[in-house]
């Protein structure tokens, strides 16, 4: 029974092969992007929520003028400690420093930690002891590491080395602990103690981690935090001076650390994986509502056959069972060809999203999402057969073709793939639209920004090899600065607290200070706002300074001959971002001469084309003479791409989305279309015979999609504008949503919409009336 059953399905699947095809390759690809993006979002909102007492888990980082985001983590390791003597409110707290080393070559994590560490976080000792917290050049290792360094073997007692570019130290193992299996913030290979040197209020290298008491309120210890005052004293020839400085420390919950602040650049923002997922389940209910509305159609139209059936014997379970086999079957071919998908995806998935995992925890979260799927279009087409028992089996002879029923559905099942076509299309030609005016406004403050950026070399005993070998290469133009006009490495900061028009209570501002000359101005392209540039051998006390520092100060409109400490501006820059998404810093420009500056250069070149192609020709070219060497880049255009990473991925991912609903749509009008010609053989061959053209009958199907079209471009292009307008709000700089892109979108698909129509119809209108109307 059960392969008579399968057997009609897979005939019935034949029989309308391309509707069959585009709902199985929608549902396949649908399934695939949901199982995935579902199984990223669980594994980011699951980091550190098997610890004791997750919920009151904290990390205290720090208010910070360097960033943009006015946040760092890193801490000095006395805050810990203050904290938990200062207030009541946190129950303990402790210091970690989490650090990459290599091996053998092989990578590994080493952190940091204090005594304190292991009372608020559970870490089983499996043999040796605790002492090396207390003896410099100990460490513990976990059972993983050490199976790995060691094999069978015993790591007690065994000595490793940490591999750097530039030293090396030998840390005895005395002590192994079992690793954490669950993810964590700080998943670790070895415990090191921390060394007392950083036990100073202006070395700020460390996490600080800090545990609640029950029912404290966050809020209100939050304010408190973010004005705390502590005491640092400085040394300077046998002198100690002490002076308060005032710190602001955010708590951060350690389940959210991961998302809100990475300890790297986050390939993906939260916010995008959650619309990942949305799109996954968008498309698998676009396919799967697509197949569901011309299956439930087809259904209606075997009434009669069901009816016959019926009279023959067949009960009402044996019915259900013959038509959900249908359903059943696509799903499982589907399911099949979505695991392939997830097995090609999943090496470029892994490496997106960072999740460490082994092949069946992928298998595993697919098989959940996908069952839940599952589970849902069952339930739904089960619910909507059971409705069939009602019919009587008169009523379903007379009424065989179930039109009412079916013409219903069909608008649905229209105006849904519509809705859903038009709205991803939209989303996408904003995004789009937004990363171009990005990449090419003057708004980013930049005019030029192929400039190539030498962060780090080594294999040249002397940086003069650098500058001679640069300027030998034929396809860049080296160029050696004195400072950037932008934060590269770390920044100096100024706290300026008296500054014209500042009331004598005013808050103090801090500044970040750079030095800029007329060569290093025109090469990034810079822009004055107002003012004009000092001459570099008279500047003296006369500086620049950006749009921000001009706002902070009060000064917007009106800042030229403004004084602040013993500074005088003479012109104010247009701000330069690095990221869209934050605010410009409050920057000052002093004037420099770069032929009389003592600071260590920067090394820049402008190119043309790819920054890593021409890296590896740079390389290939001191390899000739230095074998050794290499070097670490970036340019201006690289880290504005490096800040919209998250953007380029959700684009391409919307553009995915967006070609495959458009081709549900595509093949879902087509096959609706196909099937209301079908019902509607004999009406169209009663209107030619009454005189209808061609280009009546046309008329009369392009009317009523047309009117689907209005309905569903009304619902979409709202939904769409509502979503992209708060996505866009995210961003500093913003391009506008133009009128030509609702004209576009909507001119492509009524163009689509009258090549499916028009084609189909004149297949069934060329077809002999009379042949039509005698036929049963």
């Amino acid at each position: 029974m059960l392969k008579h059953y399968l057997t009609v399905a897979f005939r019935n699947l034949i029989k309308y092969k391309t509707q069959t095809v585009i709902s199985i390759i929608g549902l396949a690809v649908g399934f695939a992007s949901f199982a995935l993006s579902g199984m990223w979002l669980r594994y980011e909102l699951t980091y550190d929520i098997h610890q004791p007492a997750a919920d009151r888990n904290y990390m205290a980082g720090m208010t910070s003028v360097h960033n943009n985001s006015g946040y760092v983590r890193y801490t000095s390791v006395l805050l810990a400690g203050h904290l938990k003597d200062n207030y009541p409110e946190i129950e303990d707290a402790c210091s970690v420093g989490l650090r990459n080393m290599k091996i053998e070559g092989k990578e590994y994590q080493y952190m940091k930690v204090d005594s304190s560490f292991f009372f608020m976080f559970p870490v089983t000792l499996v043999a040796g002891s605790y002492q090396f917290l207390h003896r410099e050049g100990e460490a513990g290792i976990t059972e993983s590491a050490a199976k790995r360094l060691f094999g069978s073997e015993s790591p007690l007692g065994k000595k490793i080395k940490k591999e750097w570019s530039f030293s090396g130290q030998e840390l005895t193992i005395t002590a192994v602990f079992k690793e954490w299996k669950e993810h964590s913030n700080y998943n670790f290979d070895f415990l090191v103690p921390i060394e007392q040197k950083y036990a100073q209020w202006g070395y700020q290298s460390m996490n600080t981690l800090v545990r609640l008491h029950s029912g404290v309120n966050v809020e209100e210890l939050s304010r408190k935090l973010l004005n705390i005052s502590v005491t640092e004293k400085y040394e300077n020839n046998g002198h100690t001076t002490e002076y308060k400085n005032n710190i602001g420390v955010i708590l951060t919950p350690l389940t959210e650390l991961h998302y809100t602040h990475p300890q790297n650049d986050a390939t993906i923002h939260l916010e995008h994986i959650r619309l990942f997922c949305l799109i996954g389940l968008l498309i698998v209910l676009s396919a799967l509502f697509n197949y569901l509305i011309m299956y439930l159609i087809r259904i209606r139209m075997r009434q009669r056959e069901m009816a016959l059936r019926k009279v023959n014997g067949a009960s009402d379970s044996s019915l259900m069972l013959l038509l959900m086999s249908e359903l059943f079957l696509l799903i499982v071919i589907a399911l099949f060809i979505g695991g392939l998908l997830i097995e090609l995806l999943s090496p470029a998935f892994k490496k997106l999203s960072m999740i460490e995992e082994n092949r069946m925890f992928f298998y595993r979260e697919s098989i959940l999402y996908m069952g839940g799927i599952i589970m849902a279009a069952i339930l739904f087409s089960w619910l909507t057969l059971l409705t069939q028992r009602h019919h009587t089996l008169q009523s379903s002879i007379v009424s065989a073709s179930g039109r009412g029923f079916s013409m219903l559905f069909r608008k649905i099942g229209l105006w849904f793939q519509l809705a859903l076509s038009i709205g991803f299309i939209f989303c996408t030609i904003v995004m789009i639209k937004q990363l171009h005016h990005l990449y090419t406004s003057r708004d980013m403050g930049f005019a030029n920004m192929e400039i190539g950026i030498v962060k780090y070399m080594e294999g040249l005993t002397d940086r003069h090899e650098l500058e001679n070998g640069m300027k030998q290469i034929p396809f860049i133009e080296y160029h050696q600065l004195v400072d950037a006009p932008f934060n590269i490495n770390g920044s100096s900061v100024r706290i300026i607290k008296r500054w014209d028009e500042s009331e004598k209570d005013a808050e103090s501002v801090s500044i970040q200070q750079n030095k800029l000359n007329k060569d290093i101005f025109n090469l990034f392209g810079l822009e004055m706002a107002v003012g004009a540039f000092p001459n570099e051998e008279e500047a003296g006390d006369n500086v620049l300074i950006n749009e921000s520092a001009a706002h902070v100060f009060g000064w917007d409109g009106e800042a030229i001959g403004k004084k602040f400490e013993n500074y005088t501006v003479t012109g104010v820059i247009k701000d330069l971002r690095l990221s869209p998404i934050f605010p410009a810093l409050p920057s000052l420009y002093q004037i420099t001469n770069q032929s009389t500056n003592d600071l260590p250069p920067i090394h820049t070149f402008t190119y043309q084309g790819s920054l890593g192609e021409t890296k590896k020709k740079i390389e290939a070219h001191f390899q000739k003479t230095y074998p050794e060497f290499s070097m670490q880049v970036t340019s201006v255009r690289q880290m504005i791409e490096d800040a919209l990473v998250s953007e380029r991925a959700l684009m391409k991912l919307l553009s995915v989305a967006s070609v495959v609903c458009v081709i549900i749509a595509i093949f879902g009008i087509f096959s609706l279309v196909s099937l209301s010609c079908e019902q509607r053989r004999k009406e169209i061959a009663i209107r030619k015979v009454n005189g209808a053209t061609l280009r009546d009958i046309i008329g009369i199907f392009i009317k009523e999609y047309m009117v689907l079209l209005v309905f569903a471009a009304v619902i979409a292009f709202p939904i769409g504008y509502m979503i992209m307008k708060q996505w866009l709000a995210t961003y500093i700089i913003q391009t506008t949503v133009s009128w030509w892109i609702y004209a576009g979108i909507l001119t492509a698909v009524i163009l689509i919409i009258f090549i499916s129509i028009g084609w189909r119809v004149l297949q069934a209108a060329q077809r002999n009336p009379a042949e039509e109307i005698k036929t049963e």
